[in-house]
């Protein structure tokens, strides 16, 4: 049950440096690195990224996540992860099963695979899609690029790109998220729709965010709202509300807090002014989010006492969005951990296991809150201890 606590610890004595050359590189506290290395805190997003930057590893790699546990619950195989690979490397030579089908058809078919996504059925998901790219590939090869049909099947596909580049990351494939990543990125300028470049945007931001490239992240979402500019239609108001939505958790985790507050303020002034709450595929303009977003901003910045104070605040339950209602009740674990109530961030964690269990189970957050947990107590209670063999993080 080794934590990303006592990975760095192990990292940073390999790299010779002091815990306060560590914490210099990182850009935090020397008394936060202790903290970290003794399992005393849940290390943040933030942090974990800048260590892994610091040494020269991957985020994951210092998480411990392999990709059998991310698929514990059903097999990448059984998915169709596989034939999803093969569909993305044959745009050149697709193989659609007969009859083809058109693209109001393939438009309908990529209607019922964003509802599989929002209700977290990734598996199912995933069994869609190699047929959907086939024949979308199909269809792109015959339609003339610049026209009005054109245009409309590569709208399509960038969708079907953007949903296989969810899935294969959900299955622990990143090489393969990558792939589909880069494909609606280089593919929206094809659109005719602007807006699409923009949510491509939204979509590499979490490649910075992840990385821990606070800055690159920022000026690339600030230059996706500049080009927008002063559209005022519902869905350009619900992409900029995405847009400031994700510059809000970047400015946060760069520990400008200031600016992470502007950001959702201004993604609240946007829902409020009427904000299509899904504008496209796989995006959350909603006001839900934007409460999520508040709260989880002061825990990014380790100030619990806001967080749990912001949550007390609002009402985070939506049966639509269980992802993000799960996010939130895993924030606020992490914000109880650090307030240390113990007790309180066991009954978040239950709450967002009740919501999205798959989700919880392989989250990073989670795994790092149950193991700090866990080292806080002498005699571990039956409820902690249930959660954490459920996490198959201890076996007695």
């Amino acid at each position: 049950m080794e934590s990303a606590g006592v990975r760095i610890a192990v990292l940073r004595k390999l790299a010779g440096w002091t815990q306060q050359q560590l914490a210099a590189r990182t850009f935090v506290s020397t008394s936060l690195v202790k903290k970290v290395e003794q399992g005393r805190t849940p290390p943040s997003s933030a942090f974990i990224a800048a260590c892994a930057k610091a040494f020269g590893v991957d985020v994951r790699e210092l998480h411990g996540v392999r990709v059998a546990d991310v698929v514990t619950d059903f097999h990448s195989e059984q998915a169709d992860i596989p034939e999803l690979r093969e569909a993305l490397h044959a745009f050149d030579d697709p193989q659609p099963s007969a009859p083809e089908l058109g693209v109001e058809e393939l438009r309908a078919l990529l209607d019922r695979a964003e509802r599989l996504r929002a209700a977290q059925r990734y598996a199912e998901l995933t069994r869609m899609l190699p047929q959907t790219l086939h024949h979308l590939h199909a269809l792109a090869g015959r339609a003339v690029p610049g026209t009005s049909d054109g245009e409309q099947v590569r709208s399509v596909l960038h969708d079907a790109y953007r949903l296989s580049a969810s899935a294969a990351g959900r299955f622990g494939h990143p090489d393969l998220a990558a792939i589909a990543s880069e494909r609606h990125v280089a593919l929206a300028p094809e659109t005719g729709d602007p807006l699409r470049l923009a949510v491509s945007d939204w979509h590499r931001s979490s490649n910075f965010l992840q990385a821990g490239h606070h800055s690159a992240g920022s000026r690339l979402l600030g230059r996706a709202l500049n080009r927008i500019g002063d559209r005022r239609d519902p869905r350009a108001l619900g992409v900029q509300a995405q847009l400031h939505l994700r510059a809000a958790v970047l400015a946060a985790r760069s520990g400008d807090v200031e600016r992470a507050d502007d950001h959702v303020r201004s993604a609240r002034e946007l829902v409020g002014a009427g904000a299509d709450a899904v504008p496209y595929y796989n995006t959350d303009a909603s006001k839900l989010n934007v409460d999520v977003h508040w709260c989880a901003v002061p825990v990014e910045y380790y100030d619990p006492t806001e967080a749990v104070s912001r949550a007390a605040r609002v009402v985070i339950a939506d049966p639509t969005r269980p992802e993000r209602v799960a996010r939130h009740h895993i924030d606020q674990a992490r914000a109880w951990t650090l307030h240390g109530s113990g007790e309180r961030a066991l009954a978040e964690l239950n709450a967002a296991r009740r919501v999205s269990p798959h989700q919880v189970r392989v989250h990073p957050s989670v795994r790092e809150t149950v193991r700090v947990l866990l080292a806080g107590e002498r005699r571990v209670p039956g409820g902690l201890k249930g959660f954490a063999r459920w996490m198959g993080l201890i076996r007695f």
